[in-house]
């Protein structure tokens, strides 16, 4: 009698998990914040480039963007971050 209670509360207890896991499928994941920060990145060339052939410094932002998104059914959230460069400039442009 008391294994089959035990099996009985055990089964109750993973469908919960279960259905809690698949409660917050992608389909339920809505975004509610993104912000992005940039910062300036300098770059030595030691041996110049095509068009300035003396040591000098080129720069570029460097951008890290961070999405917020929370599970309406369940109520987690979760953060993505993700990162990229822009193009590098020489002083001679």
């Amino acid at each position: 009698m008391k294994k089959s209670i035990a099996l009985v509360l055990a089964v109750i207890l993973l469908v919960g998990i279960i259905g809690t896991a698949l409660a917050c499928s992608h389909n339920n994941w809505h975004q509610v914040n993104t912000y992005t920060t940039s910062t300036k990145q300098t770059i030595a060339k030691t041996h110049g480039c095509i068009k300035l052939s003396n040591p000098h410094t080129h720069w570029r932002y460097n951008y890290v963007t961070k999405t917020t998104y929370v599970c309406f059914t369940c109520g987690d959230t979760k953060t993505i971050r993700s990162t990229s460069s822009g193009p590098e400039h020489c002083p001679k442009d």
